[in-house]
């Protein structure tokens, strides 16, 4: 495997990594346009900033939906348990109690804790059931919340109260935004919506800001109805002076959730995984007779693809930053080194065994953008995933 800047990619057949987060609009349009990727993956959770309506159809788009849940989660557990206790901590820097007195009891009747009430027996709603929501409910759960999922088709046998009614979403004591950004989230948390919620409401958006109606969320924390922790605005970062910046209803981040430790590079393991679901399909294919090749493939595609980044991507392109290796087939375990991909227009091996039927992969690949297919992708990034292929 090769891994190039993006401007240095052949003119087809390539797979580009890029970090739309990273790039304005204009770059990421240029990027995009620069070559006939087969492959592209994002390293952003979500994949609104791309239009799918344009999307060519022939081109694979898989997006990291797994890798962040962990951070996103822990940063929406400390946002609800900072709002839980922010009249202050049970603790202090030193005892100042003054010595107690003969056969006084340990602790007096109404010592205070401080201010705060914590998680025990607080009603949070969950708005978005992927692999952040899975989490963050699992979380919440154990430490004692009573957890209600929003979701638009519930399912039965769910561990957690579930509920596809914005009303009943709203009437809690905190409410964690996860939900992707599509044309039907695009404000469900609107001016109505928000309206009704239960008095002293605390907002945390770890997804996108217009997710939420940002004026009238502002107008309902200024007023000390709600409060929010926000680590999404529009725009990012806000303009000097907005008022979101200086109510104490509200707290912001700089759009810095998904960070921990291991982040930085964290993509590559969903790239991987995905990688890995296409191989394990591609050997399943060719050990079974009856599987049909998939007659769009495009003719160029038995070139081996270069690998690409955008500029932009601080994981893969920082100074002093390895690139962490995708395994391939057969490899013995993850992060062992991977065979060189030939240069565009070297000579490919024979095509071997033909893909599996596009609908049955499509169902089967994480990470899938709908409504795109990627069939012509799949057989481009054939080369990458055969074991025995250069």
């Amino acid at each position: 495997m090769e891994l190039r800047p993006w401007r240095e990619a052949p003119e087809r057949d390539g797979v580009l990594l890029m970090a739309p987060h990273e790039l304005s609009a204009g770059r990421r349009a240029e990027v995009l346009r620069s070559a006939r990727w087969s492959w592209v993956h994002l390293t952003s959770a979500g994949a609104d900033f791309i239009d799918l309506a344009e999307w060519p159809a022939d081109t694979l788009l898989t997006r990291s939906w797994r890798c962040y849940a962990a951070p996103l989660a822990e940063y929406a557990l400390h946002a609800v348990l900072t709002h839980e206790w922010r009249r202050g901590a049970p603790w202090q820097e030193r005892d100042t109690r003054s010595a107690p007195a003969p056969d006084a009891p340990p602790v007096p009747a109404g010592a205070s804790t401080g201010g705060g009430t914590g998680l025990w027996g607080a009603e949070v709603t969950v708005a978005g059931w992927g692999a952040v929501g899975q989490r963050l409910a699992t979380v919440l759960d154990a430490l004692g919340a009573r957890v209600t999922v929003l979701r638009r088709s519930p399912e039965p046998g769910s561990p957690f109260h579930q509920t596809s009614d914005l009303g009943r979403a709203l009437d809690a004591d905190h409410l964690v935004v996860a939900l992707p950004l599509t044309a039907g989230t695009r404000h469900l948390f609107d001016r109505a919506a928000l309206g009704r919620a239960r008095p002293g409401l605390h907002l945390v958006n770890v997804s996108r800001a217009a997710i939420v109606d940002q004026d009238a969320l502002t107008e309902l924390c200024a007023a000390g109805r709600l409060f929010a922790t926000l680590d999404v605005t529009d725009p990012e970062p806000l303009p000097t002076g907005h008022p979101l910046r200086s109510l104490p209803t509200v707290r912001l981040s700089p759009h810095v959730a998904w960070r921990s430790r291991d982040s930085d590079a964290a993509f590559a393991d969903d790239f991987a995984t995905i990688w890995a679901t296409l191989a394990a399909a591609d050997s399943s294919a060719a050990s079974d007779p009856s599987a049909t090749a998939d007659s769009s493939a495009d003719p160029h595609s038995s070139h081996a693809p270069g690998i690409s980044h955008a500029p932009g991507i601080s994981d893969v392109s920082a100074p002093g930053v390895p690139v962490p290796a995708v395994p391939a087939p057969g490899a013995p375990a993850p992060g062992a080194p991977v065979p060189a991909v030939s240069a565009p227009g070297a000579p490919a091996p024979a095509p071997s065994a033909p893909m599996p039927d596009a609908r049955a992969l499509d169902a089967v690949i994480p990470g899938l953008v709908p409504p795109t297919t990627g069939r012509r992708a799949r057989a481009a990034v054939r080369a990458l995933l055969t074991p025995g292929r250069s």
